[in-house]
């Protein structure tokens, strides 16, 4: 359900201000990471120094931005574009299907690109 400017407007103070603003479109998601393999989930994604808090302020939160779009090549991923409290702006991928009817993401890796949005826009 889209939100009005004024509605926005107070979200981003509040996502500004350091006070957690959830994404009502994500509020029935569940976040499954998986362990144990360098290549793949949480263990990948920490090489990359990006932690496990930094991944759900970009799929759970509500920031100034965040953009999310199936992936062109697997269809069965989602990747996401977005700013964590910090202000860090990361690339997150994630399987992405329903399990008895929940939302179901797991982020299969995570980081921040050198190229910025431009690396964004060329996915």
């Amino acid at each position: 359900m889209p939100i009005d400017d004024s509605e926005f407007d107070e979200l981003l103070e509040d996502y500004l201000a350091g006070r957690f603003v959830s994404n009502p479109e994500m509020e029935a998601v569940r976040i499954e990471r998986v362990h144990g393999n360098p290549l793949f989930g949480a263990d990948h994604i920490a090489a990359h120094g990006i932690t496990t808090d930094e991944v759900e302020e970009v799929l759970l939160e509500l920031p100034p931005l965040v953009e999310a779009r199936r992936h062109k090549e697997y269809s069965n991923r989602t990747i996401f574009w977005g700013a964590t409290r910090e202000g860090r702006w990361l690339f997150v991928s994630c399987e992405d299907c329903r399990v008895a009817g929940t939302r179901v993401l797991k982020p299969i890796t995570a980081f921040e690109p050198d190229a910025g949005i431009e690396y964004w826009n060329s996915r």
